[in-house]
């Protein structure tokens, strides 16, 4: 037989309580410079345009097998897919690139603007 210990209520008599430092770390401390930025927003970019590529790619072949569709016609569906994975690419690096300079700048991240030119003028 396990012996539990009978507890009132739902929770313990501990309190959880969240710790903040009483003033941030300054800013040379922080592991934000311009490079590190940079690599962070090309790492999600790559990664995005990898991922998106793969599976327009796979998706086309597996459809174009699928109905029996010629090679040519298939070329021209990987063509047309191409379009929408380098608008989400290029998306990405400039809301990746927003987002990075915005943590520098210790701020919150915003709600993401899901327009192309968005984040690109306001680099």
């Amino acid at each position: 037989m396990v012996a539990f210990a009978a507890v009132n209520g739902h929770m313990t008599a501990m309190d959880q309580e969240i710790l903040k430092p009483e003033t941030s770390p300054p800013g040379s401390s922080q592991a934000f410079s311009p490079l590190g930025c940079f690599l962070a927003a090309s790492g999600v970019t790559l990664l995005a345009f990898c991922k998106l590529g793969a599976a327009m790619v796979a998706t086309v072949w597996a459809a174009s097998k699928l109905f029996g569709f010629p090679d040519f016609l298939m070329y021209g569906f990987m063509a047309l897919g191409a379009v929408p994975v380098v608008w989400a690419t290029v998306w990405t690096a400039g809301r990746a690139w927003h987002v990075e300079r915005r943590l520098a700048q210790h701020l919150d991240i915003d709600k993401p603007i899901f327009k192309l030119g968005h984040y690109l003028k306001r680099g």
